[in-house]
């Protein structure tokens, strides 16, 4: 029961701990800058490295939740037939997309292993690893969202025309 807890909120807990340490570091930077008037090196290096995960968790977090950029109005306005086709499309489109950031997110981490940060000498990969992590979580929710949106469709809109849908709305509202 708790594994599957941490599965559905997995990208929450994360964004919560990134956000949360990534504002204890500026929020040290200013600190030590303006009060102690000595800087700290390191502070920007790691605020923007967890910048960059909070990014790529946050990117999963969003197609979770559904809020992810999509052209409402187009899709309102197609045929039953025509919104199954785009649900398809989009979310094979979504997968490919997850796929190539999982890909080059692997090269990248891989070619930057023994590369390191510049402040605090860590090795870069901790900064790379954010692409295929966040890509594998994008195309885990890819999939639950291509599925879930194609049986929805279909359940909902399968024997209804357009013209039944929208009256059944008006008549709701």
């Amino acid at each position: 029961m708790m594994v599957k807890w941490i599965y559905i909120h997995v990208e929450e807990i994360l964004v919560v701990i990134l956000v949360s340490l990534m504002s204890i570091v500026v929020t040290l930077q200013v600190f030590y800058r303006l009060v102690l008037h000595d800087p700290l090196i390191w502070s920007e290096e790691l605020a923007t490295i967890l910048f960059v995960w909070v990014v790529m968790i946050g990117s999963s977090l969003a197609l979770k939740r559904k809020e992810h950029f999509a052209v409402e109005l187009l899709y309102r306005n197609l045929g039953v037939l025509d919104r199954r086709i785009g649900t398809v499309i989009v979310g094979v489109a979504l997968i490919v997309f997850s796929l190539l950031i999982l890909y080059e997110g692997m090269k990248l981490a891989w070619l930057n292993m023994g590369v390191t940060t510049a402040a605090m000498e860590i090795s870069r990969v901790y900064l790379y690893a954010a692409l295929p992590v966040g890509g594998f979580l994008m195309l885990i929710r890819s999939i639950e969202l291509l599925i879930s949106n194609y049986a929805a469709d279909g359940r909902n809109n399968d024997e209804k025309s357009d013209e039944e849908i929208i009256d059944k709305a008006e008549v709701s509202v």
